[in-house]
C-alpha cells in the first residue's frame, strides 16, 4: 500500500454470526459479522483503521459482537448503542451431505423458533451527528441502502474517497439508482442479483464486479471508456471446502486493500496491470477463507504469519494446498439462551 495508514468507514449489516455445526443446537459459536462487520474487520486485520456505522441494542449480543471487533483493533465508537432496537443475529448452519458440505442462513432462533432480530438502518439524524466526528476515509464502504447511507457516501465522495457499493438486493429502485450513480466499485453475486444485470449495465459504473462463486467472477472497467467488455478472471483451486460463507467479503477486502488506499484518484489512475492484481489478491484471499469454518474463520484458527505464508503461496501456485501451519484456538460454545432475546427472556422469566 502507498498510504500505510488508509481509513475506511463502513455503514451497512453489523451483525452478530451465531454458526451452528450439524443439526444440533447445544454448541452454537458466535463472532462479528454482517457483510459491512466483515468487510471492516478484515481490513482491520490487514492494517487499516476501520470505522463502522451500525445501530445496535443494549444486550448480550452487542457485547459479544463488539468484543469480537475490538480484538482486530476495530473503532466501535460509532456502533450505536439504541435501547428501542435488539442487535441483528444472523444464523449460519453447516451440514455435511454425501460428503459435500453445504451452508444455509436462518432468520428464527433455532431453539424457541422466534423471528431473529433483523438489521436497522441509522437514522438521518443519527449519521447528522456522527458526520461532524468522522475522519476524512480513504474508502467508503456501504452494503445496504437505505437515505441516511446514500447521504453518507455522497458526503464521502465529495472529499474524494473511493465508493465501494457491495448490494445484497434493489429493493426501492430510485435510492438503488442513487447508489450506482454515487459508487466508484460496485461488486454483487450474480447469485443473488444476477437477473438484474441488465438494470445494473444501464449505469457507467467504473468498475464493476460480478462474482460467480466457483467459476469465478466477471470484470467490466469502463472508467476510461464508456463501452467496454467483460473479462472472466478464473478463481483459485481450493480442493475440499468447508464452508464458503463470507469468501465474498474477504475478496472485497482484498480488493480495496490494493485499490483504495490512496482513495478515489488512485483508484482513477490504477493501470490493467492494477486492478488484477487486486482481483487476484481479493481471490486468494476468499480461497483461502473457504477452507475454514465461519465467514472469518482462519482469522482464528491461523497465526498472522501463517496467514500471510498462506496467502503468497496460493498467488504463486494458483491454489490453495492443504495447511500445516500451527492453529489458534476457536471460539467458544455458547448458549443461545444469552443471545435470542426471547430466549433470555423467558430465562429470566424462569427464575
Amino acid at each position: 500500500m502507498a498510504n500505510k495508514n488508509p481509513i475506511c468507514i463502513g455503514a451497512g449489516l453489523v451483525t452478530l454470526d451465531v454458526v451452528i455445526n450439524g443439526r444440533r443446537t447445544d454448541s452454537p459459536r458466535a463472532w462479528a459479522g454482517g457483510s459491512c462487520g466483515n468487510v471492516l474487520t478484515i481490513l482491520s486485520y490487514l492494517g487499516w483503521k476501520t470505522i463502522p456505522l451500525a445501530r445496535t441494542g443494549n444486550d448480550e449480543a452487542r457485547k459479544r459482537l463488539l468484543k469480537d471487533m475490538r480484538k482486530y483493533k476495530v473503532d466501535t465508537s460509532f456502533v450505536l448503542r439504541d435501547n428501542a432496537i435488539a442487535t441483528p443475529i444472523i444464523v449460519e448452519r453447516i451440514t455435511k451431505r454425501n460428503g459435500i458440505r453445504r451452508h444455509r442462513f436462518e432468520w428464527r432462533c433455532p431453539d424457541c423458533g422466534v423471528w431473529l432480530p433483523r438489521f436497522r438502518p441509522l437514522t438521518i439524524q443519527q449519521t447528522e451527528k456522527m458526520a461532524a466526528k468522522l475522519p476524512k476515509p480513504q474508502v467508503f464502504y456501504f452494503d445496504r441502502i437505505a437515505p441516511s447511507i446514500i447521504r453518507l457516501a455522497n458526503r464521502f465522495k465529495q472529499m474524494g474517497a473511493l465508493i465501494v457499493f457491495e448490494p445484497s438486493g434493489i429493493g426501492d429502485p430510485r435510492h438503488f439508482k442513487e447508489c450506482l450513480l454515487i459508487a466508484d466499485i460496485v461488486k454483487y453475486s450474480n447469485e443473488r442479483l444476477g437477473h438484474a444485470h441488465e438494470f445494473l449495465c444501464d449505469e457507467l459504473i467504473p468498475l464493476e464486479l460480478e462474482t460467480l462463486g466457483s467459476d469465478g467472477l466477471r470484470i467490466c472497467d469502463r472508467r476510461h471508456k464508456k463501452k467496454a467488455n467483460w473479462v472472466l478472471v478464473d478463481a483459485y483451486s481450493v480442493g475440499e471446502v468447508k464452508d464458503t460463507a463470507g469468501a465474498g467479503d474477504w475478496c472485497t477486502a482484498g480488493i480495496i486493500h490494493l485499490l483504495g488506499s490512496m482513495g478515489r484518484k488512485t483508484f482513477e489512475k490504477a493501470n490493467n496491470k492494477d486492478i488484477k492484481q487486486a482481483i487476484a489478491f481479493g481471490q486468494a484471499l476468499a480461497a483461502l477463507k473457504c477452507k475454514y469454518e465461519c465467514p472469518r474463520g482462519v482469522m482464528y484458527e491461523v497465526t498472522k504469519d501463517n496467514f500471510i505464508k498462506m496467502v503468497e503461496q496460493i498467488l504463486v501456485e494458483k491454489s490453495v494446498q492443504e495447511s500445516t501451519c500451527t492453529e489458534q484456538k476457536t471460539a467458544k460454545n455458547i448458549s443461545l439462551e444469552l443471545i435470542c432475546p426471547d430466549c433470555c427472556s423467558k430465562s429470566h422469566a424462569s427464575k
